[in-house]
């Protein structure tokens, strides 16, 4: 317990240092996390490092990230690469190929979204990430006191129904009150309450979809990197839906 404390303060202050500093920072930052997490995903769907995987996986991270208008570009040229690769190498198969560009475009959406939150508003980047982790304690600890009917027990057996409508209550709550004292980050009002209503059931669709994936490959974590929470995809499975729908949300209403 001591250990997965220490980590969290430690993950919590290079997220907070990221966030209100901005610039090549965060970009030093979030392209630690393209490097690393890719290379748990590929080590965890490979079963092996397949180093040309890794490579086409990197580049279109960061091309997602960095290039704008350039978007469909690389997600269709890794698409493109990748089936090719499952045509000429019999090592690959389209399955391991599809979840490696699906993978991508998550991990690649989900940075190129936590920099353009950011740059609009450094708390308003806070407010995304705090959704999730207020979501997860309270329908942790909510469930673990009370909860008795299972939520979907064939993917993670320890979430309960009770401690889900939990944290959706409290992840709302409090992100409203987080919302209200930054002066809802001078966007529209209604971007943000609609954020606050949808963002911790879309926190907890994010937790469910890694677990199922991790059971897939019957890995219990993606790595050892952070003691006590796993590697850099455990942390931020429920991050990574949360700030794509955000970030999706602005583009539509803002």
């Amino acid at each position: 317990m001591k250990q997965r404390v220490i980590s969290s303060v430690f993950v919590v202050l290079i997220t907070v240092l990221a966030a209100y500093f901005g610039g090549i920072v965060l970009d030093l930052t979030l392209m630690f996390v393209a490097l690393y997490g890719s290379y748990e995903f590929i080590n965890a769907s490979q079963k092996r490092f397949d180093l040309l995987l890794y490579i086409l996986m990197v580049l279109t991270i960061i091309g997602l990230y960095f290039f704008n208008e350039y978007h469909l570009f690389f997600i269709l040229i890794e698409m493109i690469l990748l089936l090719s690769l499952a045509v000429l190498d019999e090592r690959q198969s389209f399955i391991s190929v599809s979840s490696v560009f699906m993978m991508s475009l998550l991990l690649g959406f989900a940075l190129h979204f936590m920099r353009h939150v950011q740059s609009i508003n450094k708390w308003m980047f806070g407010y995304v990430i705090i959704i999730s982790y207020i979501t997860d304690t309270f329908a942790y600890l909510i469930g673990s006191k009370i909860g008795k009917h299972k939520l979907i027990e064939r993917i993670s057996p320890n979430k309960t129904i009770e401690g889900s409508l939990g944290g959706w209550i409290f992840g709302t709550l409090i992100s409203l009150l987080w919302a209200y004292y930054f002066n809802f980050f001078n966007m529209p009002k209604y971007i943000i309450i609609i954020g606050s209503l949808i963002l911790p059931i879309v926190s907890q669709i994010g937790d469910l979809v890694f677990s199922l994936i991790k059971r897939n490959y019957n890995v219990k974590d993606f790595s050892n990197l952070i003691p006590g929470h796993g590697g850099i995809l455990d942390r931020l499975d429920s991050n990574i839906f949360c700030i794509i729908v955000f970030g999706t949300l602005i583009l539509l209403l803002g």
